[in-house]
């Protein structure tokens, strides 16, 4: 069982995708904005104490914190830089940025069916383990 941070401002969404990853048997802990991502992991404000998941799954399109800019600070973190990122998002085009400057693991484009969403996790945390 994995710890998975899932950040999407849709609140339908975060449930859809909580639901699913618990089914799935991971520790989902949710965040509503790209600030309360970047709060919960520690980084605005400072504090190393809180545990980092395992995976983050994290939406493009977010107000006053979008993913593009909560990506890049994590990965600009030598706390945070390891963590693996699930980019979803309805903006496909994106996918070659992100991959590119973010330095995500992964892009999954919505709608997506929960296969889709289980089974990038799955790849991502196996990829994961096996570098450890």
């Amino acid at each position: 069982m994995a710890q998975v941070m899932v950040s999407d401002d849709d609140a339908g969404v975060l449930k859809l995708m909580a639901t699913i990853l618990t089914k799935a048997g991971h520790k989902v802990v949710t965040c509503a904005s790209g600030l309360e991502t970047l709060k919960k992991l520690g980084i605005q404000p400072d504090d190393p104490a809180l545990e980092l998941p395992d995976l983050l799954v994290l939406d493009i399109m977010m107000p006053k914190s979008d993913g593009y800019t909560v990506g890049t600070v994590i990965r600009n973190n030598p706390r945070t830089r390891g963590i693996p990122i699930l980019v979803v998002s309805a903006l496909r085009e994106m996918s070659r940025l992100f991959t590119a400057t973010v330095q995500v693991d992964g892009f999954l484009t919505k709608p997506f069916a929960p296969d889709d969403l289980t089974g990038n996790v799955a790849k991502i945390l196996e990829k994961r383990r096996a570098q450890a």
